[in-house]
């Protein structure tokens, strides 16, 4: 096979479906098999790409996806909107599906037209109908007919400089979710510093970025060229971006102007052709391309899978009995040994877990000095800056100062701990690989069967369920307050006792913002090592099923069935016959 390579066949969605169904028909011993075929089956129809749409308030964000999506379904109007992002995927019917922060059930609407859910978007998405998401919401997903959706899930970010303080940091914290993200500026007002400055921070938390240069409309040709080169020029030099990155000068009032209208002109002179043609043609098929290939080679993998153990059935259920039980105590003896390396393999996964969550632990002590200083710092400048009230002027700028710091924290802690188990699990899997593939190649040899070692290769990957989380961080402490006799007080006398209350519930609010960012993190630890752990064991276990479970059975079959032999030789050779041509579907020489 060394002048074989793979060909992913077209009908790679029917394949699964047909095996599937094949050897759930023959009983219980291509369940598993069936099982794993499925999951990479809804791995492929699910695989739709994910863009999450990036930028500052009032750049015309919600313009740009409703051209993209072909309707006024996203609401742009000059009331304020609640920093919530909306996810906006592919469905039959326009629906609205509305998620809380909290256990309350989610609420699912049903309408017939985008102005129906532009309406209902605005009672929970505006400041005006839900002032600082008084309602508790945490996300809102849209469903749509759109034809670009059928392949992408937009993502409509809340705005950099939104209402909420710590958004920018939540923001970035989501942004490795997504496949991709597109960031929007607009020609009047220029580029601002703050985007700059999340722009150095955002590039490095996303696998593919590009950008739109909004409301070119406004500008003549001479000026629009001018915005453009401007515009590369601060991404390159101010904010690190790579000069090959795309860039798209757009007018998205004039796109979905062309999209309601039908106006195949004014949508192509809008720019909004050549960024719909982007994601369709580069992202969004390149993606599936990708997905499908690691799909079909897994799939391969498993086909080769179930001929080893047809065929190892076959060859024992053809050998004289005596040759087929010496082999089989040969393999018995390499399972037990098999069994032996499993113990030494979990103990040192183990040994890994801790090593990891004790570096966890490090580093959370790490944040404590630095915490205490900057919330002492804050509390005091508060403090000293307030004429009236100083104890509620340090539980604002508290408030103010910890969601945006937990969130700047978590996500450089996430990542750092995301690269550590990586690292480790890595060396892992290749053992675990390894320890598997001698279970297949010891019983292929003893039988002499060709063997095909898989080409497919499982990594550690983090898990992110591309949803947005918000979080609860403790950022008040509830002074005591001052009364009468307090007000009288003289101004050093308040701010003096203010300034005491303050350093004492900093240290509460430390304790418990710290344990908050442990306990966060311990559960992705956890949750990874956990999770290698279980898939390592089911696979050893199914693969000593599999391989052990065919020659055993053979050989009892022989000696309580011989006048059966013959019938199953016929199901065997039916079964090879068609998992072999299965298999030629992706051996191209």
């Amino acid at each position: 096979m060394d002048d074989t390579r793979l060909s992913i066949p077209e009908n790679l969605e029917k394949v699964l479906s047909d095996q599937q169904r094949r050897l759930e028909e023959n009983g219980s011993w291509g369940q598993h098999y069936a099982e794993r075929l499925r999951h990479l089956e809804e791995r492929l129809l699910e695989g739709r790409f994910h863009l999450a749409v990036l930028g500052q308030v009032k750049r015309g964000k919600s313009t740009l996806l409703n051209a993209l999506i072909g309707e006024d379904v996203l609401p742009s109007s000059v009331i304020p909107l609640t920093a919530l992002p909306t996810f906006i995927r592919y469905g039959d019917q326009q629906t609205l599906r509305v998620r809380y922060i909290d256990t309350r059930p989610d609420i699912v609407l049903n309408g017939d037209s985008s102005l129906w859910l532009n309406n209902q978007l605005m009672q929970y998405i505006s400041e005006d109908e839900n002032p600082k998401n008084c309602k508790g919401i945490r996300e809102v997903e849209i469903d749509h007919p759109g034809e670009l959706l059928r392949d992408v899930v937009l993502i409509d970010t809340p705005g950099i400089g939104s209402i909420y303080r710590h958004n920018t940091e939540a923001t970035m914290n989501f942004l490795p979710q997504c496949d991709a993200s597109l960031f929007v500026i607009s020609a009047d007002p220029p580029i601002t510093e703050v985007e700059v400055a999340f722009l150095r921070e955002v590039k490095n938390r996303v696998g593919y970025l590009f950008f739109v240069l909004n409301k070119v409309d406004y500008l003549n040709d001479t000026d629009r060229v001018r915005a453009l080169d401007f515009f590369r020029t601060i991404l390159i030099q101010d904010a690190g971006i790579d000069p090959a990155t795309p860039i798209f000068a757009v007018s998205a009032r004039q796109g979905l102007e062309a999209q309601l209208s039908g106006d195949a002109a004014l949508w192509k002179e809008s720019g909004l052709k050549a960024i719909y043609d982007h994601i369709v043609n580069f992202l969004a098929h390149d993606k599936n391309r990708v997905l499908r290939e690691a799909i079909g080679i897994k799939a391969y993998d498993i086909f080769r899978e179930i001929h080893l153990q047809l065929s190892l059935e076959r060859k024992a259920r053809k050998l004289p009995l005596n040759q087929l039980e010496e082999r089989l105590a040969l393999f018995d003896r390499k399972i037990s040994e098999i069994n032996s390396r499993r113990i030494t393999t979990s103990d040192i996964l183990a040994g890994d877990h801790k090593r990891v969550r004790e570096l966890l632990e490090n580093h959370i002590r790490d944040l404590s000095d630095p915490l205490r200083d900057m919330l002492t710092s804050v509390a005091e400048n508060a403090i000293l800056n307030s004429e009236d009230d100083p104890d509620n002027a340090a539980q604002e700028a508290l408030a103010d100062a910890i969601p945006g710091w937990f969130e700047g924290e978590l996500g450089k802690l996430t990542e750092r701990m995301d690269r550590e188990i990586a690292m480790r699990l890595k060396e892992h899997q290749v053992q675990a690989d390894l320890l598997i593939e001698s279970i297949r190649k010891a019983a292929a040899d003893l039988f002499d069967i060709p063997y095909h070692a898989p080409d497919g290769q499982r990594v550690y990957e983090p898990v992110r369920r591309t949803s947005w989380i918000d979080r609860a961080w403790d950022r008040t402490f509830s002074p005591v307050p001052p009364g009468v006799v307090g007000k009288l007080l003289p101004g050093a006398v308040r701010k003096k006792r203010a300034r005491d209350r303050a350093q004492r519930h900093i240290e509460s609010l430390l304790v418990q913002n710290l344990e908050n960012l442990r306990w966060e993190t311990i559960q992705n630890i956890d949750s990874a090592f956990r999770k290698f752990s279980t898939d390592f064991e089911t696979h050893l276990s199914l693969t000593i099923e599999a391989t052990h479970g065919a020659i055993s059975s053979a050989c009892t079959e022989r000696k309580k069935h011989a006048d059966t032999v013959a019938v199953r030789l016929g199901e065997l050779d039916a079964a090879l016959e068609g998992i072999e041509d299965t298999i030629r579907l992706f051996e191209t020489t």
